[in-house]
């Protein structure tokens, strides 16, 4: 979604204090807020989609999935986003101001005024929440989706990601044993790009 910074620098309690107040969604990052404006059709769709699959696939497990609405804290409260979607599993631990602490995997939905805000800024961020351990970024307008996951010492190696590329494949969620079929992630949108053959369709790691 897009976004504007508010050049007013306020603390995390004073964030939280005045976004309860407010009708729209405001992330906070670095003592800063920057407000959020509406997304697309097909960004809408795909997080639908997304919340859906993963609600759907989780629901005889102690995991649960949550949308646009809720907010995550990172560690130390430098930080607070909207994740596109998020799953959190038994042991839920919230924060002030209904955040939530510890999610185990990460959605965004890349478009064009955020690609870079989603993959280097709060990506950064959120590798600071120990418990997260998948961070997927969903391409609007083509059916591929980056999986980047913590490393078994518990660090990210942010240079060697799996790409998720065509209708024909499935994305693996691995911290929650599930796998989504693309054109379930993608129903009812629109894509722009030619679906690959089936071998070309690429789950490979990527450096």
């Amino acid at each position: 979604m897009s976004s504007q910074t508010i050049p007013t620098r306020v603390t995390l309690d004073e964030y939280l204090e005045w976004e309860a107040t407010q009708e729209g969604r405001n992330e906070y990052i670095d003592g800063e807020i920057r407000a959020m404006s509406g997304a697309s059709l097909d960004h809408n769709r795909i997080v639908v989609n997304i919340t859906r699959e993963t609600s759907i696939s989780l629901q005889e497990s102690p995991c649960e999935s949550f949308t646009t609405s809720q907010k995550v804290q990172t560690k130390a409260g430098l930080s607070v986003f909207y994740p596109d979607v998020l799953i959190v599993c038994e042991d839920l631990q919230e924060g002030k101001g209904n955040t939530i602490l510890n999610p185990i995997a990460i959605f965004e939905v890349l478009s064009p005024s955020t690609g870079r805000y989603d993959r280097y800024v709060k990506f950064e961020r959120y590798r600071t929440i120990e418990n997260l351990q998948e961070y997927f970024l969903v391409h609007q307008n083509k059916a591929k989706i980056e999986a980047y996951r913590r490393s078994a010492d518990g660090t990210w190696d942010i240079s060697v990601y799996m790409v998720y590329v065509g209708l024909n494949t499935s994305l693996t969620v691995e911290s929650v044993g599930i796998k989504i079929p693309l054109r379930m992630i993608y129903r009812r949108v629109k894509i722009n790009d030619v679906e690959p053959p089936a071998d070309e369709i690429s789950e490979e790691p990527h450096d």
